[in-house]
């Protein structure tokens, strides 16, 4: 299976953990193929989306420390900004709401794409309020919430806005304090410079549909939240596994309530959870995809099986044509079934 991936991706990692918490892993391919430095343990790839499941843990932690209510307003809890509705209102949309993508906000077209390092600078208050071409559209409750589904990563940015204005910290050591260094993840981050700069030596030179390196190597990323995170495949794994083991009361990552709270499908929206998505039974999944790499993260919340696939190359169709989702379900599948993958 993973040959098949190679041919697409210059570079493949994935791991896997066991339901007794073993962790095995495989590298292929190329962090920089011009230099060349092969994948290894210690490449750190974009996470894309996948930041959200991390943005949404946050959040869920400090929701246990009653600096914030889910339930409550997201407006309660901003000072120096507020979403609206289209007519200037304040919205009643709830943190709930942005966690599951039904606070009706809508993203900009073809927004949250082509931020160059060494560009020119694009702020959290740009994208709120739809200043610049990555996002140029401000954000706004453009529809009532629980009305629609829509993925949002203009949503996910009011979260980080939550997230800093609460805690007095950058959204980024926020992350790290709350999440990270509790786990021992080393290699986990969002892209904040001076992450970056700590981080650069080990991070995969991203690839763009037709195969050839992006400028600067990767892009830059105001939007943290929705799209910062940078991790390897055994770090998410270990994440993931933290996960599961805390919808079964296990662990210290979040409270049982919490982490269920997260897993359950929205009222009308089954697909979705907080922060992440069903696959079907007892899966639990996300993903992400952008321009320098794609990935997937699938969690089995009954055996608490974990899976991760991550890639250094856009390959421009999503990831069940791609085959990375083939890959880490076979993952899945030789935990309890072992076998050649």
């Amino acid at each position: 299976m993973t040959h098949l991936l190679t041919a697409r991706f210059p570079g493949v990692g994935s791991a896997y953990c066991s339901a007794d918490g073993r962790i095995s892993t495989s590298f292929h391919g190329f962090a920089d193929r011009e230099s060349p430095i092969p994948v290894d343990g210690s490449t750190i790839f974009p996470a894309c989306s996948i930041s959200k499941f991390v943005t949404a843990l946050c959040v869920m932690q400090l929701h246990e420390q009653h600096v914030i209510d889910v339930n409550a307003p997201v407006n309660d809890h901003l000072r120096t900004w507020k979403l609206r509705t289209p007519q200037g209102e304040e919205s009643s949309a709830s943190v709930r709401a942005l966690m599951s993508h039904t606070a009706g906000i809508i993203d900009g077209e073809d927004s949250f794409f082509g931020l160059r390092r060494g560009g020119p600078e694009v702020s959290l208050a740009d994208i709120l309020e739809g200043r610049t071409a990555y996002n140029n559209r401000p954000v706004r409750a453009e529809k009532p919430t629980g009305a629609a589904f829509e993925y949002s990563d203009a949503g996910y940015c009011v979260l980080q806005l939550l997230v800093r204005e609460v805690t007095g910290m950058p959204f980024a050591d926020a992350a790290r304090k709350l999440i990270f260094a509790p786990l021992g993840l080393h290699s986990t981050f969002f892209a904040a410079p001076e992450y970056v700069a700590a981080h650069e030596a080990r991070m995969a030179t991203g690839y763009d549909g037709d195969g050839a390196p992006l400028p600067g190597r990767f892009p830059s990323y105001p939007d943290l939240a929705a799209s910062g995170l940078w991790t390897t495949p055994e770090e998410l794994v270990m994440l993931g596994r933290a996960f599961v083991a805390a919808l079964h009361g296990e662990g210290s990552l979040l409270q049982q309530s919490s982490a269920r709270e997260m897993a359950a499908p929205v009222q009308d929206f089954p697909w979705t959870g907080l922060g992440l998505f069903t696959s079907g039974g007892d899966i639990l999944m996300s993903q992400g995809w952008g321009e320098h790499g794609q990935c997937m993260l699938k969690m089995n919340r009954r055996t608490q099986a974990v899976a991760a696939v991550m890639t250094n190359r856009n390959p421009e169709v999503d990831q069940a044509e791609s085959g990375i989702e083939k890959l880490v379900d076979s993952l899945l599948a030789a935990v309890e079934y072992p076998h050649d993958i």
